[in-house]
């Protein structure tokens, strides 16, 4: 699932969840399950950041890798055209 599918998801569930808090009860002070409910969205909420984080990061160095290796390919094929070039004179 890419990141930002994860984060549409999170959000959603968020809301959802808040959302059904305000229409469980109108009391003027959460229950013990909402808060714990909330404590728990709280705690998935950070962990996917920080999972986020760390996938963008690897992303990261997984595009570095990718350079460098379009890099070589090229260097690679103009040696390659260069020698064809001077094999047909």
């Amino acid at each position: 699932m890419s990141t930002s599918k994860r984060t549409v998801i999170t959000i959603g569930m968020a809301i959802l969840v808040t959302g059904s808090l305000f229409l469980y009860g109108c009391s003027s002070s959460p229950d013990e399950q909402q808060l714990k409910a909330l404590q728990t969205l709280k705690d998935e909420t950070a962990q996917l950041d920080k999972e986020i984080k760390e996938k963008e990061g690897k992303k990261g160095d997984l595009d570095k890798v990718i350079a460098e290796k379009n890099a070589k390919l090229k260097k690679c094929n103009d040696d390659q055209a260069v020698v064809k070039q001077r094999l047909a004179k």
